[in-house]
């Protein structure tokens, strides 16, 4: 009985450790979107390499069809449908891969200018979103294989990952626009 009570507040605790990492991490997040946007509004008027205009819209192309793909497969999750699992796992896995495709597109892109990798704050968050996005469906399968005293820990942590991927994401789209918008 006390090892489960331990387990109990051990969960408990992690899980408020998550939640401070959580709140922390949306803190920075608008820390960098105030100091790009600060950064955007005092640089000059400078127009984008001829090979990152022809090379973006496949970037953003194929990060957009990933976003897009995953958010299907969050609702799909929420849902519950009959079959759920089996297309939760399919979209979750396939946006992915388009993300990480259009992360390869944007390295291409990148080195293609001749251009400096990691110069804005777009690379920086668009490389922990690719972390988020490996990690999140590692956290998925390996919660179908575990005991069941683990798998509501691996599961929050999972849906933590996969909502913060999303969200950050999101931010990083905006990111995007904002960088081709002020070109």
């Amino acid at each position: 009985m006390t090892d489960d009570l331990d387990v109990g507040v051990e969960t408990r605790r992690l899980k408020k450790l998550m939640t401070i990492l959580h709140q922390a991490l949306y803190i920075l997040i608008f820390m960098i979107a105030a100091l790009e946007g600060g950064a955007a509004a005092a640089e000059p008027y400078r127009e984008l390499p001829a090979e990152i205009v022809r090379l973006w819209p496949y970037h953003a192309s194929l990060v957009i069809l990933g976003f897009a793909l995953l958010i299907w497969g969050m609702t799909v999750a929420r849902r519950k449908d009959k079959g759920w699992l089996k297309k939760h796992k399919v979209l979750g896995i396939s946006g992915a891969a388009f993300v990480i495709a259009g992360m390869t597109m944007a390295a291409y892109m990148i080195s293609a200018a001749s251009q400096e990798h990691f110069k804005v704050p777009h690379a920086y968050l668009g490389s922990f979103v690719i972390l988020l996005l490996i990690l999140t469906p590692t956290f998925g399968l390996l919660q179908l294989k575990v005991t069941q005293e683990k798998r509501s820990l691996i599961r929050w942590v999972h849906r933590l990952f996969g909502r913060t991927a999303l969200l950050l994401m999101a931010l990083n789209i905006l990111f995007g626009m904002l960088i081709v918008s002020s070109a």
